[in-house]
């Protein structure tokens, strides 16, 4: 097979530039040139993510091996192995920009890695899978479409030809099957893929380079004793082998990159026409301590064994601001028998943290978060097709991050508990004008009140949280503030409910009690 179509040299990652303009870059021009550019601006949020991640698991393996100046390190040969690695993120960040000769040297050594087409190492796919199973079409491939095979979308996003992709577009949703596939696949059926299991949540800066530091936690590989990063492009060729379970990664790059699928892109023409994929690598989920990106949701197996962790799937009736209470978990106290009461901090927020301790960013730094997941239609177990994608964001004050902000993180999710308690009466109001209307049975349904209400007081709890100083001590007046403005919206929706009533709510209807039979027994 030809080489053909380098990933460090041929442009393929979306971005935006600062006048507002997209376009495609190399991964080289990408990390060098972060600082010019805004943010990564791909065909969908979940395709943007799982780029973030891998140009991340490239900064990993470049500042595990060189300095910021190009020089190789030898980790036995530090005195202190975390503090070096905080001191070149720290010099990185007030260079605004990433260094050069590090990543260049990298790229140079591994560049034959690189290409996604190449006779024995194509990048993030397996040659031996052609012929081992049936080839499908892009329609699954094209992350905005995800059509399947038997059943064609009703509203498809491009025609026919548009699914003949070219090197670059198809090198995006390659790396976005590998993180996001459903479990459609036969003979055998493949696990879930690591990234569709997250919560996925990522810190963005002012510009692509300020994102990337920002989520590079340059002392989680060393706290758990690793100190080179190894990303899977780096592994020698291996006959191939579905469903192979492997043990939990330790290092970072290794996570970011992990093989979910073996996926064989099939071209024609200089166009991908579709391509070939089995089940890949899988672990245990349970306590993967080395995943950064993602909220956490504590269990136990019964009352007396000790508590788990497993990554946590966004909600998608929620907005990012509902689940506060899980991004800002900060575990302060413990049960009286010392174990664990279920909370477990997302490793991007444990590293703002630090930062925010250290004075590495600076005080009053406002905090961007960005969520995405792909949602997956779990009525039907046996394939779950993707039925949507969600993705949001949320603005806070660092300073809330810190020791001395835990007193507004309470506040907050007071807060939050009091905008639910009110959507639950919204959701009873209208239930109850259904029913009085003459509604019965499946016709009566509050989600639909709830729903609108959440959507009402959405800005308005937004820019309170992202206006919060975090130094002030006037927690009640400025709750007492919210607690106004969501009180007039829920009264004025409540009134609007009422408008849109019926006129046979006027006589009202009688409702047997839910133990009338019992009574007149």
């Amino acid at each position: 097979m030809e080489k053909e179509f380098n990933l460090i040299d041929e442009p393929w990652i979306v971005v935006r530039t600062k006048d507002c303009i997209v376009r495609e870059v190399s991964l080289k021009d990408a990390l060098l040139n972060s600082h010019k550019y805004t943010e990564l601006a791909g065909e969908t949020k979940t395709q943007d993510f799982a780029l973030l991640r891998l140009m991340l698991a490239v900064l990993y393996t470049v500042f595990s091996r060189y300095d910021a100046d190009g020089n190789e390190i030898d980790p036995a040969e530090l005195e202190d192995a975390l503090d070096f690695s905080v001191g070149n993120w720290e010099m990185i960040w007030q260079n605004k920009q990433l260094p050069k000769a590090p990543i260049e040297k990298y790229f140079d050594k591994w560049h034959d890695r690189f290409w996604l087409f190449d006779e024995e190492y194509p990048f993030y796919q397996s040659n031996e899978v052609k012929g081992k199973t049936a080839p499908v079409t892009t329609a699954k491939l094209i992350g905005s479409l995800y059509e399947s095979g038997n059943k064609p979308r009703l509203f498809s996003d491009r025609m026919k030809d548009g699914r003949y992709l070219a090197y670059s577009e198809a090198a995006r949703w390659l790396v976005h099957l590998n993180g996001f596939d459903d479990i459609a696949a036969k003979k055998p059926t493949p696990k879930k893929s690591w990234n569709s299991k997250l919560g996925l949540i990522a810190v963005r800066g002012k510009n692509l380079f300020e994102t990337l530091m920002l989520n590079f936690a340059a002392d989680v590989d060393v706290e758990n004793e690793v100190y080179t990063s190894r990303p899977s492009w780096e592994n020698e060729a291996r006959t191939i082998e579905f469903n192979r379970m492997i043990e939990i990664p330790k290092n970072q790059a290794e996570l970011l990159t992990i093989q979910s699928r073996q996926l064989y892109l099939y071209r024609e023409n200089e166009m991908i026409t579709g391509y070939y994929i089995a089940g890949g690598d899988y672990f245990d989920e349970e306590d993967v301590i080395a995943e950064q990106m993602t909220i956490w949701r504590g269990y136990k197996e019964n009352k007396t064994s000790p508590m788990k962790f497993r990554p946590a799937k966004h909600d998608a009736a929620k907005s990012a601001w509902q689940e506060f209470g899980a991004i800002a978990a900060f575990p302060s106290v413990k049960k009286s028998d010392n174990s664990d009461i279920g909370e477990r901090t997302p490793g991007v927020i444990k590293w703002i943290k630090r930062l925010c301790e250290y004075g590495s960013l600076e005080k009053g730094y406002r905090i961007d978060l960005m969520t995405a997941a792909v949602i997956y239609d779990y009525g039907q177990a046996t394939s779950l097709p993707v039925i949507d994608y969600i993705s949001d964001s949320v603005t806070f004050h660092s300073q809330l991050l810190l020791d001395t902000g835990k007193i507004w993180r309470d506040v907050i999710n007071d807060e939050i508990a009091k905008c639910e308690k009110a959507a639950k009466k919204v959701y009873t109001l209208s239930v109850n004008l259904q029913e009085v209307s003459g509604a019965s049975g499946d016709k009566i349904t509050g989600g639909d009140a709830k729903v609108q209400f959440y959507d009402r007081i959405d800005r308005t709890f937004r820019l309170w949280l992202e206006e919060l100083d975090a130094e002030s001590d006037k927690y009640k007046d400025y709750a007492d503030k919210l607690e106004v403005k969501i009180y007039k919206i829920a009264c004025d929706f409540g009134y609007e409910l009422v408008g849109q009533t019926s006129e046979n709510a006027i006589f009202g209807r009688y409702k047997k009690p839910e133990n009338y039979e019992k009574c007149t027994s």
